[in-house]
Order: C-alpha cells, then sequence, then structure tokens
C-alpha cells in the first residue's frame, strides 16, 4: 500500500514519483496506449530524450508548453519532460471552440504547441509559437516518436525549485473568461500520493482511464499510477462504450472513473464475461443522491464504488465516500483524503459550526498556486489563508461535508434561498425520469423562480400536473419547478456535471408553466 513520504510535501513532484517508480518497478508497465505498451523504464528514457531536446530548442524554465493531445503516452511523456526541465505545461481542451482556444493561448503565450494532427484546425486563430505535430496512435516512423527515442547529448538540467508550477488548467469560465489555474508539481504529488493511500493502491492497480487528461480528474487518475507504480490503461478517443468495456477485460484494468454516462450501457453489454468483472474500484460522483448505477456496480460486479468532491484548484478530488455512507447521507460528499482540510466560512471568512450553512473551504499542499496573471481572482480565491471554493455546504459533528450547490448557481425566490441539488434529488428518485436538472430563472413577482428540465425514460410518460403532486410534501412550495421542460438530454461537461449556464439561457414560455 502507499504511504506518504516523510519528507516536506513540497520536497517531491512527478519527476521524483516517475524516478523512483522506473528504479522500483522498472520491468512494469507504466502504460498501454493502442498497441505501445511502455515500461517505468521505457517511459522514463522517453521523458528524458524529450527533456533535453526542449532545453536544445532553448525552452527554458517558466516558458509555457500548450498541449492540445489525445490522451496517452505523447501526452504523459510531454508532460513529465516539461516537469523535468520546468517548463509550465498548458493543458488545452480539445472539446473548445478556435476562438475559445485562441484566448488560453493568447493569454499564455506558449512558446511551442504539440498538437494531435486531427486538432490543428483548432489552432487557425491562435499564436501557438512553434508547432510540434504528435503522430495519431504511434506511427513508429513520425516525428514525436523520433524525439522520444533519440538520445542526444546530456546537458545539466536546471536547478528548479521543488514547488515550480507544472501545468495550468484552464477553468470552465461560468462568470467570464475562463482563468488558468496554476498548479505546482509538489501539488499534483500531493494529491496523486492522497488518492493512491486513501484508495489502498498497489503496483499490481490498472487503471482504464477514460477522463480527458485536460481535466483534473483524468489527471489525478494516472498521476495517482505514478504514486503507486500501477498501469495507465488509454482508452482511445473514438472508442465507443462497448470498445471502452471489451479494453477493460481485455488488459484486467481494477480501477477506473468512468462516469454514468459510460458506465450505465455497460449493464446491457455483458458486463461480467466468464464469470470475471476485474474492476475492483469504481469512482464516481457524490452529494447528488444514489444513481442506480451505483448499486448495480456494487451488487452485480462487487466493485467498490467511491463518490468523491473536488475542483481544478486542488488538484482532483479533495473528499471521498464510500457506498454505505451514501445510503446512509445521500447528500454527503464523504471526508477529506489525508493532505486536505475542509471547512466552511462566512464571507467574511469566518469558520462556521456543524450544521451551518457557508461556503466550503479546503487547505493543504495540493491547493493552487493562484491564478495566472489574474492577481484579483487569485486574492478573491486564497486571501484568506483557505482556498475558497465557491460551492454552498455544511459539516456535520463528524467532520463529514455536504454539497448545497454552486454558489453563483444559487437560486433566491422571494427572499428564499433554493440549492438546486435539492430539486434535482427528487426527481432522480422519480422512476420514470433518465436525467434531470435545474436553475433560477427570472421572475417578475419572486426575483427568481425554479425551472426543471427533464429527460424522461424510453417509453415512459409524465405530465407537469404528476410532478408537482409528487414535489408537495417533499420540499418547501417556493423550492417547486415553477417551470417544466421536457427535454431529449441536458448539457453536461466532460466528466458529466451539469452546465446550468446553459439551461438558464435558454427561453421560458407560458406552455413550461406547472
Amino acid at each position: 500500500m502507499v504511504s506518504v513520504p516523510s519528507m516536506h510535501p513540497r520536497d517531491f513532484s512527478l519527476d521524483t514519483l516517475l524516478a523512483n517508480c522506473a528504479a522500483r518497478h522498472a520491468h512494469r508497465l507504466a502504460a498501454v496506449d493502442g498497441p505501445q505498451r511502455l515500461t517505468w523504464a521505457a517511459l522514463e528514457t522517453r521523458v528524458d530524450n524529450l527533456a533535453h531536446w526542449l532545453l536544445a530548442r532553448g525552452i527554458a524554465p517558466g516558458d509555457r508548453l500548450a498541449l492540445l493531445l489525445t490522451d496517452g503516452t505523447p501526452f504523459l511523456t510531454t508532460l513529465l519532460a516539461c516537469g523535468r526541465i520546468g517548463a509550465i505545461a498548458v493543458l488545452l481542451n480539445w472539446r473548445l471552440a478556435p476562438g475559445e482556444i485562441a484566448w488560453i493561448i493568447g493569454n499564455a503565450e506558449p512558446a511551442m504547441t504539440f498538437v494531435n494532427p486531427r486538432f490543428a484546425g483548432l489552432l487557425a486563430e491562435a499564436e501557438a509559437g512553434e508547432v510540434i505535430a504528435v503522430d495519431e496512435r504511434h506511427d513508429p516512423h513520425g516525428a514525436f516518436e523520433t524525439l522520444a527515442t533519440t538520445a542526444l547529448p546530456r546537458g545539466t538540467m536546471p536547478d528548479l525549485a521543488p514547488d515550480r508550477p507544472l501545468y495550468m488548467m484552464y477553468t470552465s469560465g461560468t462568470t467570464g473568461r475562463p482563468k488558468g489555474c496554476l498548479q505546482a508539481g509538489s501539488a499534483v504529488a500531493a494529491s496523486a500520493l492522497g488518492f493512491a493511500q486513501h484508495r489502498g493502491f498497489l503496483h499490481s492497480e490498472r487503471l482504464l482511464s477514460v477522463n480527458p487528461l485536460f481535466h483534473v480528474v483524468g489527471m489525478q487518475q494516472v498521476a495517482a499510477m505514478l504514486a503507486c507504480g500501477g498501469t495507465s490503461v488509454f482508452a482511445g478517443r473514438d472508442d465507443d462504450n462497448a470498445a471502452i468495456l471489451d479494453l477493460l477485460h481485455r488488459e484486467g484494468c481494477t480501477t477506473t472513473s468512468a462516469f454514468p454516462t459510460i458506465a450505465f450501457p455497460w449493464q446491457a453489454m455483458e458486463p461480467i464475461r466468464n464469470g470475471v468483472m476485474p474492476l475492483t474500484n469504481y469512482t464516481g460522483g457524490a452529494g447528488m443522491g444514489r444513481p442506480q448505477i451505483y448499486e448495480f456496480i456494487e451488487q452485480q460486479w462487487d466493485a467498490r464504488v467511491i463518490g468523491g468532491y473536488g475542483q481544478t484548484e486542488i488538484c482532483g478530488f479533495a473528499t471521498f465516500i464510500d457506498y454505505p455512507d451514501m445510503i446512509e447521507a445521500p447528500r454527503s460528499i464523504g471526508w477529506t483524503l489525508p493532505h486536505v482540510t475542509m471547512t466552511v466560512l462566512d464571507p467574511q471568512g469566518h469558520h462556521l459550526p456543524p450544521g451551518a450553512e457557508g461556503e466550503l473551504a479546503l487547505r493543504g499542499p495540493s491547493v493552487m498556486l493562484g491564478y495566472w496573471r489574474n492577481p484579483e481572482a487569485s486574492e478573491a480565491a486564497l486571501g484568506h489563508g483557505w482556498l475558497r471554493t465557491g460551492d454552498l455546504g455544511t459539516m456535520d459533528e463528524r467532520g463529514r461535508g455536504y454539497l448545497l450547490g454552486r454558489a453563483k448557481e444559487l437560486i433566491k425566490t422571494g427572499g428564499e434561498n433554493v440549492y438546486p441539488a435539492e430539486v434535482d434529488a427528487i426527481f432522480a428518485a422519480m422512476p420514470e425520469v433518465a436525467d434531470a436538472g435545474c436553475c433560477g430563472v427570472p421572475d417578475r413577482q419572486w426575483g427568481e423562480a425554479v425551472k426543471a428540465f427533464v429527460v424522461l425514460k424510453p417509453g415512459m410518460e409524465l405530465t407537469r400536473a404528476v410532478i408537482t403532486a409528487r414535489f408537495k410534501g417533499q420540499i418547501a412550495g417556493y423550492k417547486r419547478p415553477r417551470y417544466i421542460e421536457f427535454v431529449d438530454s441536458l448539457p453536461r461537461d466532460p466528466i458529466g456535471k451539469l452546465l446550468r449556464r446553459e439551461l438558464s439561457a435558454r427561453p421560458v414560455t407560458p406552455d413550461q408553466a406547472a
């Protein structure tokens, strides 16, 4: 089992974790990416080759290198090479539009951009510096393979501070332009070690990596394999759910964070084959009720379901909750990981007692350094000595946290507060409903009113009147949806988080009145 080193947490980084794996587990698999299977020794060599090539090209500590890549060994190699020489990797979301990519690149000003050819069009409006094409699915004669496998003369590596920046992930920009969240290599390593320690990961762990590495959930899981010496098995970006399930079985993957959008369809795809389901750990969400898929995974697959809560600003999951505790406290996000402390603050930064509602705040070695070139936002998030999450919640006497919702998504109707998660939880218990979410919409009388968006299961029917009747007696009258719109799907981000801001922008019509 993994244990956190006795050294000060800022004395290590992903580079020291890689060096440890290369020494202790040299001939064990570090990564499986399509046809490519890399040992830890081979990954270490490739990282060192690329790091020296970057130095030879004049890349210096603090320079930014943008990564617009699919998940896999080139992404991992490039990220680790940046860490070795002190460059800052700018992790670009290939789901964005060219104009959005151009704004981020203009803000980060990278000296170089590594790009997969399939995403080259996204750079049409960007000044991306020197552009390095990265081969699609490991062409053995491609330019990136040549860089990674060519040994250049070894020079002296820069003398780097332990808490040097490693990467920037840009936030989703729900309240304006996205912010570049700057994370130290030591913070990413602390998060990885805390994650691996809590999960009891051994070097025999095999991660089915399905979350994009430009997102903190995917990054934290792969970093946890660096912490324990396990294997990252990367699903292809073109793989459908059936192909991902086949990969899970073929590679004997033991852990994943395949959110319900992936795992739910597996129920109908013979998930247990020849009496075997290799998956023993499954990470999902928390604090939003108890999805039926979690019960299925626990009972039918005999896998351990763990929910969690976290943020980009703290390198991923900060809390975890096991399935039995989810049943006991369906709205809870659980307890913090070993390296994190949580509290609830009022607007002035004062600590609130158990049960009081306020802003969830986190502290620990995995908290971000700040936002790139945005001192005002950095001060607002970190100025009280805690990371102010922007999420409203409470804590009970046992130190267990409860998520009420984003402060900016709080619905204020007639002077009363409505937390969207409360309304969503009522819909989650309705057998006809496949998905649902609510938001605040303008209302002349009350300032705001609750509007719900409902996706019905195939073949199911449900009327607005029936929904309203079911809400009575379960939730206060002012919290009930005043408008209900039936839709085919809800907008969600890569890890399944509901994009309420998009729902709020949709028109309200009289026929939607409940």
